[in-house]
């Protein structure tokens, strides 16, 4: 039960109210919490079958989150969120580790720590109603998604998406490797889009079986019917 990671805590006495996000020694991701001060901790876990992972934890006014992702992993998972009162507006924040037994030490190594003045929120990753959560895993350089929704087309869209927010100019590239369609118009590639909403504009390069290949889908306006182009076909 040794354990290391992420704490924001009330105070330095050893009951303080806390909110942590661990990696422990059975190869957990765990949030652990004190709600109030000298109150016995609770927690939420998953298994991770490895120590190798980003975790991440938020503090939003009295919410506290937590979020984690392996080096398979394209994006974060929410493992949990508390509220949690703290009494003063001072708190600290830190990397805690403990061997889980007194006079032993324990040996913790990371990378990458920083504190950053902004909430991190988990990016949309389903637009409109779907019907069922996107499903995502990255193993061995490939990056498999699997997702539900209507469709990309009319004033409307309903699809998950898996994004990244950015401003400017950008050019982003992808092999596309298959496609296991349901119907005629399921689709799949690449999109950059106006905003999370169903109707907003956006462009985008998506494989569609009714056309034949490679086809371009856009929308010029925010409820704005979706026009296409097809760009390119393949056996």
């Amino acid at each position: 039960w040794a354990k290391a990671g992420l704490q924001i805590r009330e105070s330095l006495d050893k009951k303080a109210a806390h909110a942590s996000l661990f990696i422990t020694g059975h190869q957990y991701a765990a949030m652990q919490w004190r709600s109030v001060f000298g109150q016995s901790s609770s927690s939420s876990h998953t298994v991770l079958y490895t120590h190798n992972a980003w975790l991440r934890l938020t503090k939003e006014g009295n919410k506290f989150t937590s979020y984690y992702k392996t080096v398979d992993d394209l994006v974060y998972t929410k493992l949990n969120e508390e509220i949690i009162e703290f009494s003063g507006t001072n708190f600290y924040v830190g990397i805690p580790v403990t061997s889980h037994v007194n006079g032993q030490l324990a040996t913790f190594t990371c990378s990458n720590f920083e504190i950053l003045d902004d909430v991190y929120h988990l990016p949309v990753r389903d637009v409109g109603e779907t019907g069922r959560a996107i499903e995502v895993v990255k193993a061995d350089g490939i990056t498999t998604i699997k997702a539900a929704g209507t469709g990309i087309g009319g004033t409307t869209d309903s699809f998950g998406y898996v994004n990244k927010k950015f401003s400017g100019d950008i050019n982003f590239t992808a092999h596309l490797y298959l496609l296991a369609e349901e119907n005629l118009d399921s689709k799949g590639g690449l999109m950059i889009r106006a905003s999370g909403s169903a109707d907003t504009p956006h462009v985008s390069l998506l494989t569609n079986p009714r056309a034949g290949g490679l086809t371009m889908f856009y929308r010029e306006s925010a409820g704005g019917e979706t026009l296409s182009k097809t760009a390119g076909v393949w056996d």
